[in-house]
């Protein structure tokens, strides 16, 4: 499927030039995450939330000039390389998370949220990113990408905004990618946040609290996205195979 501007503009609540610099741009060359793809964008998560989140970055106050710059969207893209070595496992996940921290120690610019960040991909729990973790380790597969803001300008009330913003949207995006792969993760033993909460009545009601506080969260800075989102929720919580859970 091609995803066009005005998708994500009207179904995502992108900016114009944001939506048309991604729809527009070409696939990186000898880069693992987009290995064999003919357009940048593909309506999955993993590529979705890329425009969302330039766009997010924008609306918390991120010049995008700089946004759409050369500097960082040729990082995001080496970090999605790396992202994909880890995914394929021809890296390890704490080899991913050096290859990181070598391409932004000397150009971060945020001490406080730079500082934050490697504790806490390294597994220390003594920084402000542990405490607004979320309540399934599933959603936290993509949490490398976080490195790409490390060179961006902001201050550190901006740098906590960021966080829970990124959180909420990444989690929103596999969250989806979860629900429709539960029983291909079950058989797989592969991550997913359904799996993990248990799917008993508990785990499903979490699940459902979970959802309802991200949309709420998601509609204080992007209706639309919200809107889009809640409706494809709803889509899936029809079909069958979720029907099973919610019905127990």
């Amino acid at each position: 499927m091609f995803v066009s501007a005005d998708f994500l503009i009207i179904q995502y609540g992108v900016h114009d030039e944001i939506a048309n610099f991604f729809v527009d741009r070409e696939p990186p060359e000898n880069n693992l995450y987009w290995n064999n793809k003919l357009m940048y964008l593909r309506p999955e998560p993993g590529y979705l939330f890329i425009p969302v989140i330039v766009d997010t970055l924008n609306r918390i106050g991120i010049d995008r000039k700089i946004l759409l710059g050369n500097d960082y969207i040729t990082l995001l893209e080496q970090i999605g390389h790396i992202a994909a070595l880890e995914e394929t496992k021809q890296i390890t996940r704490q080899e991913a998370i050096n290859q990181c921290i070598n391409l932004t120690k000397n150009r971060c610019i945020n001490k406080y949220f730079y500082d934050a960040l490697v504790k806490y991909m390294q597994g220390d729990t003594n920084n402000f990113i542990q405490e607004m973790v979320l309540p399934f380790n599933a959603l936290h597969r993509g949490d490398i990408f976080l490195f790409s803001v490390s060179i961006l300008d902001f201050d550190d009330a901006v740098a906590k905004k960021i966080i829970a913003y990124w959180f909420t949207i990444i989690a929103s995006f596999l969250m989806l990618d979860d629900a429709q792969d539960i029983e291909i993760d079950k058989k797989n033993n592969d991550e997913n946040s359904f799996l993990q909460s248990g799917l008993d009545k508990t785990g499903v009601e979490r699940i459902k609290n979970f959802l309802g506080q991200l949309l709420i969260t998601l509609k204080t800075f992007n209706k639309p996205l919200a809107r889009t989102l809640d409706n494809q929720f709803v889509k899936i919580s029809e079909q069958p195979h979720i029907q099973k859970y919610l019905n127990n």
